[in-house]
């Protein structure tokens, strides 16, 4: 394509259409420009109407972003098929940056995006031009400037800001190195002369804006440049940088300052400025530490001087969190001590900021979902009072006695205020209540809440006498955000009171979940959730709560979780589903009796929830609980597998036909579920589901695949040798799909071959052999991995248990002569120690047999060569094993039992094990079996047996190579084992 007005008129048509009301019209142009954009110069076409001053500015700003959209799609790209030629690369290059600093500041933005997507692909080694022609944009200052070097300045940070989180290496370190060298010099010109030029326009707010824009990208690339390590040039400069930054934070001017709850430009630029000056507080403490008493004294001051108002919100936190920094290391930490410093930052930087606003309880009432988020999720990172919180905790590192008794004396004041006027001074109770949650926690997760506390404060105490009566309050619509900070306190606190106090707490939190306050509803629920998980003191495996202590509420909650659920304000709130999973499971089989009206409720919410599966965790624990239900149930009573079936498979076939993807992963899991749970002929419903399942559309989403895996794996178990046999080749095709085409599925491929090796009679495979060996020794060359081998590992020690070690042997030396010492030199031998520690038995008892039983090991081509090795590598497996090596198989079982009920009762913590494409519902949880079971209780046994056996029929020679080729340490282990087995080699 030329660059002529007739091309020019002709692209301007086809982008004026793509802006037309007409679904049609637009649609066909949006085409046809796809099927230009292969031609030369259609890049170069784009940049011209947006440069060109005469095009109306619809259709400028339609062709900035399709080229920057062009640019996105194109630019990574580097095959021969790519639309973008080397010419027009080299033309856009060229041209871009020049074009980007003349434009409005509209069509800025978005060539400033794709200068990013370039930079980010070809900068430096194919781009060794920009920093130069950046460079030279900062050579003038004026008001016509401002525009351009501000373009100038984004576009670097766009560039250099993943520098502040790639991980180091040389590579990364020796672009940094050249963008000092080009750009750092005269980048700080441009900051000094900046700092220069803003007291002289004072009286211009237009141009004080401009330069303070520019400021403030400066300082964010400051920030860049210095994330990964001091670089000489700034440490060279760090006066003149630190003297300006003291200036700003210091500074003020009314047009600098937002009319709105935004932050102003200046105010910005002094946020940014507390986040270089912490990363240098903490990072580079010994250079920042002339500087750090001015800084703090500077803050201290500037925090003093801000009001509550929205705008200053995120400068305070990131000013509370350089005054962390500060606390928190023992190099600056003196600085709070002596004279009144540290009672007037607790008094006068902290407190202010740990009382709630007027915007926090208009988002209590309005907005609850956000309240939620924010308060119990902990998403209020950059919030005044969680930065506050964090202040008040850096301080207790050093000086936690001090900080203790200055706001012991502000919590005695506040409770008595709050008690003498609850109505007129609730929000001084809600300080109180945050307050001693930050002083008292010295650690805490989510899982468990407060885990280590101060030992100043008495949570027990402080509950007793100040949270739990207010709980006991008869109105439980009273004071909403009161009784909601109580719930919270009880969930932040469960682990540190004792067993009676949490049976106390049960029937108010019950009775909370009547409350009108969407907040109280869902802490209640949250913390009947919660303290369900709490451990009994005396015995860590049993819960604090027991069956026997729910059942008397059980119905009540029941009943009101599913009005909360069927309601029309909070019918998805993922807090109440969780604590109906919980209940369900905490109750054990005291749920059944609940179990028609619980499943008719839950089937109905599905159906509700198939219409718009929008919230991932509520939709998760909708299915924990059927989950749960199902095998509570089955547990009590087979039979009831029918009724589960009857009662699901018609609301589950609607999200097969109508493909709701958010749903499909787990339906296939509780089929899966439900089928591994029968123990006889499984009903004809299942032989239907069979041939959708081996679909291969239904194996192309690959969220999808690991519960197909699974339900296959179930079906080659129940009905190996009926309906499986019928369609053994698209099975195996299955098998050799996600082997040869997947690494991120290749595990689920072997574990649908390893349950057709081991369930499917002797003979049905033998066919296959040779393709199933070569397919995964292809996929070895292809593209190994230490999964893959592990994988393979697995599968030989299943084929051996099964067909024997010399087929084995036979199988991978048909492949190519003597093969079998590769794999055992290259496979087994670095990567044996780490398969998982449930198959381990399984992968001794086959290497037991690969040493005794196949003739090419114990008299022929491998005996001299792989015996010995072998023996060694199991050796070495079974002492770093201590599973292998200490634990008989009732043993085993008990531990396997113990962990069983451990999954049950924990189930999931704070969040799913979810992803957007599969989450693995844990309920549902396959129990691992042993293969062998009683007939082999100990693998070090059985390989002493078969030694014993294969020693008696070549007497003295195997005897003889072990003594001479083994170190004193083997031969003790084999001697030990013997004795266990209570045999004698020969």
């Amino acid at each position: 394509m030329e660059i002529n007005e007739q091309n020019l008129e002709a692209l301007s048509t086809y982008l004026r259409k793509t802006l037309s009301p007409n679904a049609n019209e637009r649609t066909e142009a949006e085409k046809t420009l796809k099927q230009i954009e292969r031609n030369e110069n259609y890049s170069s076409l784009l940049l011209t109407l947006c440069e060109s001053s005469t095009t109306s500015d619809d259709i400028r700003r339609a062709s900035v972003i399709t080229f920057k959209n062009f640019i996105k799609r194109n630019w990574p790209s580097l095959d021969e098929s790519n639309s973008i030629s080397i010419r027009d690369r080299n033309h856009i290059k060229e041209h871009i940056i020049d074009l980007m600093t003349r434009s409005p500041e509209h069509i800025q933005e978005q060539l400033s995006d794709a200068i990013t997507v370039i930079g980010k692909c070809d900068f430096p080694d194919q781009w060794s031009t920009l920093l130069d022609t950046m460079v030279k944009q900062f050579q003038q200052q004026s008001s016509s400037s401002f525009q351009s070097i501000n373009g100038v300045l984004k576009t670097a940070h766009s560039l250099f800001e993943r520098y502040r989180y790639e991980q180091k290496s040389d590579e990364l370190w020796s672009e940094i190195k050249l963008v000092l060298e080009k750009f750092a010099p005269a980048f700080t010109e441009l900051f000094k002369s900046l700092m220069n030029y803003y007291p002289q326009k004072e009286s211009d707010p237009v141009e004080m804006k401009n330069i303070f824009n520019s400021l403030h990208v400066i300082i964010k690339i400051f920030y860049d440049l210095n994330a990964q390590e001091l670089p000489e040039h700034f440490e060279d400069n760090i006066t003149i940088y630190m003297t300006y930054f003291l200036a700003l934070l210091s500074y003020d001017h009314p047009s600098l300052h937002s009319n709105n709850n935004d932050p102003g430009i200046l105010d910005q630029v002094k946020t940014e400025i507390c986040r270089c000056i912490a990363l240098y507080a903490d990072n580079y403490s010994d250079e920042f530490k002339p500087y750090a008493q001015q800084f703090a004294l500077t803050i201290w001051s500037l925090l003093t001087r801000l009001n509550l108002s929205p705008s200053y919100d995120e400068l305070v936190s990131t000013a509370m969190r350089f005054l962390s920094t500060l606390a928190a290391r023992s190099h600056h930490c003196s600085m709070f001590e002596g004279g009144d410093i540290l009672k007037t930052v607790c008094e006068q930087v902290i407190l202010p900021n740990l009382f709630l606003r007027e915007s926090d309880v208009e988002e209590f009432e309005d907005n609850p979902e956000e309240y939620i988020r924010k308060d119990i999720e902990k998403s209020d990172s950059a919030t005044r009072r969680r930065a506050a919180c964090d202040f008040l905790q850096a301080l207790c590192i050093f000086f936690e006695p001090q900080v203790i008794a200055i706001y012991s004396q502000y919590i005695e004041t506040m409770q008595k205020e709050y008690l003498q006027n609850p109505t007129k001074d609730w929000m001084k109770k809600d300080t109180c209540i945050f307050l001693v949650l930050a002083l008292a926690s010295k650690g805490e997760t989510q899982k468990f809440g407060i885990t280590k506390t101060s030992s100043f404060i008495s949570i027990p105490a402080f509950y007793s006498a100040s949270i739990l009566p207010e709980l006991q309050n008869p109105d439980i619509n009273s004071l909403p955000l009161i009784k909601a900070d109580c719930l919270k306190f009880l969930i932040h606190v469960r682990n540190q009171i004792d067993r009676d106090a949490l049976l106390l707490s049960i029937p108010e939190c019950v009775r909370y979940l009547s409350s009108n306050n969407i907040v109280v509803q869902t802490y209640a629920a949250h913390a009947i959730e919660r303290l369900l998980l709490v451990r009994h003191s005396a015995d860590q495996k049993q819960t604090a709560i027991t069956k026997t202590d729910l059942i008397p509420y059980a119905q009540t909650m029941y009943d009101s979780f599913f009005r909360i659920l069927t309601s029309n304000k909070s019918y998805e709130n993922e807090y109440v589903m969780r604590a109906v999973m919980r209940l369900s499971s905490a109750l054990q089989d005291g749920v059944l009796p609940y179990l028609n009206q619980l499943i008719e409720k839950l089937v109905m919410i599905l159906q509700r929830s198939c219409k718009n599966p929008n919230k991932p965790n509520f939709n998760h624990y909708l299915f924990e609980t059927i989950t749960v239900l199902i095998r509570t149930s089955v547990l009590q009573n087979s039979n009831v597998l029918n009724q589960f079936e009857q009662i699901l498979f018609p609301v589950f076939t609607p999200i097969f036909t109508e493909d709701i993807a958010e749903f499909v992963p787990y339906v296939l899991q509780i089929i899966g579920f439900l089928l591994e749970s029968h123990t006889s002929s499984i009903p004809e419903t299942y032989r239907a589901l069979f041939q959708s399942i081996l679909t291969p559309s239904f194996w192309d989403r690959s969220g999808n695949i690991p519960a197909l895996s699974r339900l296959l794996q179930a079906y080659i178990e129940k009905a190996g040798e009926t309906i499986v046999l019928e369609k053994l080749t698209i099975v195996l095709a299955i098998f050799q799909r996600l082997v040869s085409q997947s690494k991120i599925h290749d595990h689920e491929g072997f574990a649908i071959l390893n349950s057709l090796i081991m369930h499917l009679p002797t003979g049905c495979l033998n066919n296959y052999f040779k393709d199933i060996f070569i397919i995964i020794f292809t996929r070895l060359t292809k593209a190994k991995t230490q999964k893959l081998i592990r994988c393979i590992i697995i599968f030989f020690s299943y084929f051996t248990i099964k067909y024997g070690a010399q087929e084995l042997i036979t199988q991978i030396d048909s492949i190519q002569t003597n093969m079998f010492q590769m794999v055992v030199e290259r496979l087994f031998m670095p990567e044996l120690s780490k398969v998982d520690d449930c198959d381990k038995k399984l992968c001794a008892i086959a290497i037991s047999h690969l040493l005794c039983d196949p003739e090419a090991m114990t008299n022929g081509v491998y005996l001299n060569n792989l015996w010995l090795i072998l023996l060694q590598i199991l050796l070495r497996l079974f002492e770093s094993c201590n599973e292998l090596q200490t634990m008989s198989a009732a043993e085993r079982k008990k531990q396997a039992q113990d962990e069983a009920e451990e999954d049950l009762l924990v189930g999931l913590d704070d969040t799913p094990d979810y992803t957007p494409a599969f989450s693995r519902l844990a309920f549902a949880k396959k129990s691992s079996t042993d293969l062998f079971g009683s007939s082999i209780p100990d693998a070090r046994c059985h390989l002493a047996k078969c030694l014993q056996t294969l020693t008696s029929s070549h007497p003295n020679q195997f005897l003889n190579i072990m003594t001479n080729g083994l170190s004193p340490e083997h031969l003790s282990h084999i001697q030990k084992y013997c004795a266990l087995a209570n045999v004698t080699l020969m």
